[in-house]
């Protein structure tokens, strides 16, 4: 029943128009992307970065469907019935829009662009891969009931071999012309279901109340700008209690930013399909997007630090730029130094030492880093944390019904039960796939960390896409030896790895933290949120398998270079390398012999990567404890977590060119005019998040028109 009478009134959250357009975002996005970026060969739906077409989505919605309505209200002289009737009211905006970001998550690099291949491919290159056969890596250690029907370490003769793993490695459409969901052998995937449906839903729900424990704290307590939240509400938000046009699309200020911006991407996608008849914008003015200096060329020492290559030149996004006008300014002035800061160290690292810095060292200081800042979260919010695990398992009493913060606390202590069972069910079936109930205790652990630092990184600087660039199956191995880690675990971590975390940039904790601080400054009821979101994620992961499924089936899992190549092997060959040390110093039969807890005992740590390790936890809990000291302080702990990522690399000069704007906003205008100026910055975001809508829309017609022929323009607008 819809009880929502006007643009933020109280109401149900789940009405006929909430419910059929959040339907339809979930299904475009957990479906239709993985046709777009699987088939037509683009990447820009979702993937790399803030999802563009989630949002083009929001904007059609808000502009063109309730705007539709209004003129038609107004054509008619309808008084307002049809606008009421048919147009979305804010609070049914926000929870489209929350359901739409977290059907994100499962089709691409979060989850379904590795799942199938790093499940089928390694049986694809194992003929060419003696070493893994000699030590029996797939077959010996590795459960079978994993693994489709029938399973490759009986014989590779049989016919159903042929229809379920050589059709899935070669693709089974004709041509253009894709076989049917009849004909896919979809019954030999219903064993290995039964295991990775509960252990990825388990996950999923972790994370997904994982957030909503945390959100209070970050939202209410410390106050975190969440920047992307704000620029996402404010294509939801309608004032003067009417459904209509949400405020942003009538401050003229929003197209004071929109217009130019997409007039400018307009004439450079349009050069691109005619470069004979339109010139390319580098040949009518200068380039004002990028530039690029030979510093490394300049300064040779820098030559000697790795990950420096964005030091020689940046690309400006407005995305980026604009998003940095809603962080704080530390957080901006820090992103944007990031790569520098890593130049300078890198470079008196080697002068000091002689010895050039690895990237693995740059990688376990992060991981060092990430651990610190989850610590440094947990000590900021112990009050409020042991008040909500405390009501979570009846030590202390809820506050009275009808109290101010009731449904606040409510749904913290349901995200506390819920985050408590679900991790605990997701570490027991770890356990059977690991064969170490005591490494899945790590991993499960490690995992969680690395979301929610992620999601906390966003929310904190308002970079719409960030990778850890660490591995926790790779690290652990790092940190304890791969003895410590047994025969049976060391593989099958390593290759769950590579699903759940090889590329976590469409992680489901910042959708979902997006979502609901958006609906929060909304109005919506966070407790009814969070069972739309459990099962908008069950719906989205759903509908992402069998479309990816359909897909990986029909036109071949090879079309994407890296995740049909490095996932599928890297952890193999990693494993067989450290069998074949295990072997070496003799430590082998006993490491597999040894239980869980006994196995610790063998732990062995490379002496460089557990000191950088120490140095990444002291460096974030240092820069914390300085501004907790110093309110002023102007380095942001956020500089351990992405120095030396690729996200960090590709955005560090627009975040310092926003950065440079605000302050000269602020220092000039005041915070009047800071306030004022908002607009202008979201149509900037907006422009760039429309031609990506666009041109995702231009290659769905050009496939259709041209009979299965993809487009030939890429057109890429944010980091690749």
């Amino acid at each position: 029943m819809d009880t929502t009478t006007n643009g933020g009134g109280k109401g149900g959250i789940i009405t006929w128009r909430s419910l059929i357009f959040g339907l339809l975002g979930i299904f475009i996005m957990s479906g239709l992307s993985g046709y777009h970026d699987n088939v037509l060969g683009g990447t820009i739906m979702i993937g790399n970065h803030m999802p563009g077409g989630a949002f083009a989505y929001f904007m059609a919605i808000g502009l063109g469907w309730n705007g539709l309505w209004v003129l038609l209200d107004r054509g008619f002289g309808c008084g307002g019935r049809l606008r009421d009737t048919m147009a979305l009211s804010m609070r049914e905006l926000l929870v489209v829009m929350a359901v739409t970001l977290v059907a994100c998550f499962p089709p691409t690099s979060g989850l379904g662009r590795y799942f199938h291949r790093q499940i089928m491919l390694p049986w694809y290159y194992l003929m060419n891969k003696p070493d893994w056969a000699a030590h029996g890596i797939l077959t010996e250690f590795l459960r079978r009931e994993l693994f489709p029907e029938p399973w490759p370490g009986l014989g590779t003769t049989s016919q159903a071999y042929e229809t379920v793993y050589v059709g899935f490695f070669t693709g089974m459409a004709k041509g253009a012309e894709a076989v049917s969901f009849r004909e896919l052998p979809l019954g030999a995937w219903v064993k290995p279901m039964a295991v990775w449906a509960p252990v990825i839903f388990l996950m999923s729900l972790s994370i997904i109340s994982l957030q909503f424990l945390v959100q209070r704290q970050w939202s209410k307590h410390e106050q975190l700008s969440y920047p992307v939240a704000q620029v996402a509400g404010s294509f939801c938000t309608i004032s003067g209690g009417r459904r209509g046009v949400p405020d942003v699309f009538r401050n003229p200020l929003f197209w004071w930013g929109f217009v130019p911006v997409a007039t400018l991407l307009t004439i450079h996608y349009l050069s691109m399909w005619f470069p004979q008849d339109v010139p390319k914008l580098a040949t009518m003015m200068p380039s004002f997007k990028s530039w690029y200096l030979p510093v490394t060329t300049k300064i040779p020492v820098l030559r000697k630090v790795p990950d420096i290559w964005s030091i020689n030149g940046q690309t400006l996004y407005f995305t980026i730029l604009a998003l940095a006008y809603f962080v704080s300014s530390e957080v901006s002035l820090t992103m944007g130094i990031s790569v520098i800061s890593l130049g300078i160290f890198g470079s008196a690292y080697y002068l000091t030492t002689g010895t050039p810095l690895e990237g693995s060292w740059i990688q376990s200081s992060r991981v060092g880093a990430y651990i610190g800042y989850t610590l440094i979260l947990v000590y900021t919010g112990r009050t409020y944390f042991k008040a909500v695990f405390a009501k979570a398992f009846f030590l202390r009493r809820h506050p009275p019904a009808g109290h101010e913060e009731e449904d606040e606390e409510r749904v913290s202590v349901l995200a506390a039960r819920v985050l408590v069972l679900a991790l605990a069910g997701f570490m027991i079936v770890l356990s059977w796939i690991f064969q170490s109930w005591v490494v899945a205790i790590f991993y499960s652990l490690l995992l969680m960390i690395l979301f929610l630092v992620i999601s906390r990184v966003v929310c904190e600087t308002g970079v719409p896409f960030i990778q850890g660039n660490w591995m926790p199956g790779d690290i652990l191995v790092r940190l304890f030896g791969p003895a410590a880690i047994g025969p049976y675990a060391l593989p099958a971590m390593l290759w769950i790895t590579g699903i759940f975390a090889q590329d976590p940039r469409e992680s489901l904790m910042p959708y979902v933290a997006t979502g609901v601080k958006a609906a929060e400054d909304g109005g919506v009821k966070l407790r009814k949120l969070f069972w739309v979101l459990v099962g908008a994620v069950g719906l989205a992961l759903v509908i992402a398998w069998f479309s990816s499924t359909f897909f990986l089936y029909n036109f071949n899992p090879m079309s994407d270079g890296y995740a049909s190549q490095y996932p599928p092997t890297g952890y193999f060959d990693q494993s067989a390398r450290s069998f074949n040390m295990m072997k070496a110093s003799g430590v082998f039969e006993a490491s597999k012999a040894a239980g869980p807890v006994a196995r610790l005992a063998m732990s062995r740590s490379n002496p460089m990567e557990a000191r950088f390790f120490v140095y990444g936890m002291l460096g974030v809990m240092g820069l914390s404890v300085l501004r907790f000291r110093f309110s002023k302080f102007p380095i942001h702990p956020v500089l351990f977590l992405v120095m030396g990522t690729y996200s960090g690399n590709s955005t560090w000069g627009s975040f310092l060119a926003g950065w440079m704007i605000k302050s000269l906003v602020v220092r000039f205008g005041g915070g009047g005019v800071y306030q004022r100026l908002k607009p202008l910055f979201v149509g900037l975001i907006a422009a760039e998040l429309f031609m990506i809508g666009l041109s995702v829309l231009i290659d769905f017609l050009y496939f259709f028109v041209h009979d299965g022929t993809p487009s030939p323009v890429k057109f890429v607008i944010m980091p690749g």
